[in-house]
């Protein structure tokens, strides 16, 4: 289920965000969150301060030693996510702690199974790729069809070695906060809400039309 949230531009959909993280998001709720250029965490969760999870996880991550300078952790330390969570006491786990590539995902694995059972309620920030790639699931990967939580594999991308939650890791998660702006979004928001496209492993991101749990798209492109 998907309710498009139309905002006039990037910085007004970090405000729509924040109010709808107000509402699903409490004490007892994972929350997960996406890296990518969609996102502005400062705005979004820091700057306002009152969107206080259980925990924070990352869906995602680009492999390399930790905090590296393409990191979706850096990106996040950056926009003030660490030390938010420090000051509030909320839990908050890392991807790359300097392991090999598999061990990391095993290792990460772990970590969201843990996570998964100690909270009933997960909300997602997720980001749509132009190729309808989100959580770090690239069409006909691994992380597409998976029977695990984490996967490690290598995807055609600037940057190829990535750790990801799967298709089934997101099939546990009780709603979505989807951010998509700019020209270039257009198409993949098409294919999105096309309801004659249903290849999940063609398109990852079809997977928020067919799950039964709420998927909210802030856009400025409808």
């Amino acid at each position: 289920m998907i309710e498009i949230i139309s905002v006039k531009n990037k910085e007004e959909g970090q405000v729509r965000a924040h109010e709808l993280l107000l509402s699903l998001v409490d004490g007892k709720t994972l929350l997960a969150l996406s890296g990518g250029t969609s996102m502005d965490y400062e705005k979004m969760l820091v700057e306002p301060g009152d969107v206080i999870p259980g925990a924070i996880c990352v869906v995602d991550e680009r492999y390399g030693e930790p905090f590296h300078e393409n990191s979706n952790e850096l990106l996040m330390k950056n926009a003030g996510v660490k030390d938010f969570a420090d000051e509030k006491c909320i839990e908050s786990h890392k991807v790359l702690r300097g392991e090999e590539f598999l061990e990391t995902a095993r290792s990460y694995e772990k970590d969201i199974e843990q996570l998964f059972s100690k909270f009933k309620k997960k909300v997602g920030v997720m980001g749509v790729g132009d190729n309808l790639h989100t959580a770090g699931i690239f069409p006909y990967s691994v992380a597409a069809k998976s029977p695990n939580f984490v996967e490690a594999e290598e995807v055609e991308d600037k940057f190829p070695l990535r750790i990801s939650i799967t298709l089934r890791a997101l099939g546990e998660f009780s709603g979505f906060v989807i951010m998509m702006f700019g020209e270039g979004k257009r198409e993949a928001v098409k294919i999105m809400l096309d309801e004659d496209e249903n290849d999940m492993q063609k398109y990852p991101a079809i997977f928020y039309r067919k799950s039964k749990v709420r998927s909210y798209i802030v856009t400025d492109i409808l």
